[in-house]
């Protein structure tokens, strides 16, 4: 879930109208409302995107539908194993189930509630037991926490009506070049001042998949945005594409078969039978601390540079 702060493009093309500035005979008044006329026509010319940024815009919604669909059948696989009981395969499958998700979460989030129903954590209510609490997490704290699928099979059956209601909508989302700016931004800042801290998936412990595919997500943004953004700071779009190499680079010594080791952090707020010992020391969190918040400060930028409100 993004916080309230929740895988970038070129300059938009401002069209300057000129007409009605030859004549010197047109009245005080027919001059005024001429360029009444002219201001008003060059602000609308200023809130279109160009092509290339609406293709930008095109292209990452398209992503957006096509991770929305693969989420439905992830957390398929989530949900028939906690209805059928099997605590082991809802355990495996939790974690990426949650990926598409956090590919797209801004994107997604620009549907109604969606957030709220699937993706809100404890802190947010009441406690544990309020029913108010839905959604991945909801399911995390009976699997991890409590290791039984007994009493989540209501919210397996709510989380794939919820997934299937944002499936339905994602593709009457307009989508434009500045969500694609902000969302990559917001990608990183979500890691950065949410999830590092282990707050995220504190029962099941699978943070670093959900670090993953926020990177991922962020990172397509930015690709879909790079020949814009390549035109206008070339300078700018190497330092991000670095900051991307840098997160991997520092994250690949954490992958553990298909997946990540469990993020087990010295003096965690959310301790657990899962981290028996550090998983991920404190030299790694720190780089990674370090790393995130200068990509995030980069990322933040992009839409001023291309000129996007």
């Amino acid at each position: 879930m993004r916080r309230q702060l929740a895988w970038p493009v070129s300059a938009v093309a401002v069209a300057l109208v000129l007409g009605g500035c030859s004549g010197g005979d047109s009245g005080s008044t027919e001059s005024s409302s001429s360029s009444a006329s002219e201001s008003s026509s060059s602000t609308s010319a200023a809130a279109a995107p160009s092509p290339e940024l609406q293709k930008a815009a095109d292209e990452y919604k398209a992503y957006a539908v096509a991770q929305a669909d693969e989420l439905v059948g992830a957390v398929k696989v989530l949900t028939d194993a906690v209805r059928a009981g099997d605590v082991k395969a809802a355990q495996a499958a939790f974690a990426p189930s949650r990926q598409p998700w956090e590919r797209i979460e801004p994107i997604a989030e620009l549907v109604e509630d969606t957030d709220a129903k699937t993706d809100s954590r404890v802190d947010d209510f009441s406690g544990v037991d309020d029913p108010a609490f839905t959604g991945w997490h909801r399911i995390e704290y009976y699997l991890f926490e409590k290791n039984t699928t007994e009493g989540a099979v209501p919210f397996a059956d709510q989380l794939d009506k919820d997934i299937a209601d944002l499936k339905a909508a994602i593709p009457g989302v307009t989508v434009e070049p500045i969500n694609v700016a902000n969302g990559a931004a917001e990608l990183i800042e979500e890691v950065s001042q949410g999830k590092l801290t282990g707050e995220e998936d504190r029962y099941s412990k699978t943070d670093l998949w959900d670090f993953d595919a926020n990177l991922q997500g962020s990172q397509v943004a930015v690709d879909k945005l790079s020949a814009a953004l390549s035109a206008k700071d070339p300078a700018l779009l190497g330092e991000i594409t670095a900051g991307f190499s840098e997160l991997f680079d520092t994250m690949r010594p954490l992958r553990q078969g298909d997946g990540w080791v469990n993020y087990c952090i010295e003096g965690s707020e959310f301790p657990s039978p899962l981290c028996p010992a550090v998983t991920v020391q404190p030299p790694v969190v720190d780089a990674l601390k370090s790393q995130l918040a200068g990509l995030s400060e980069k990322l933040s930028t992009v839409s001023g540079v291309l000129g996007l409100k």
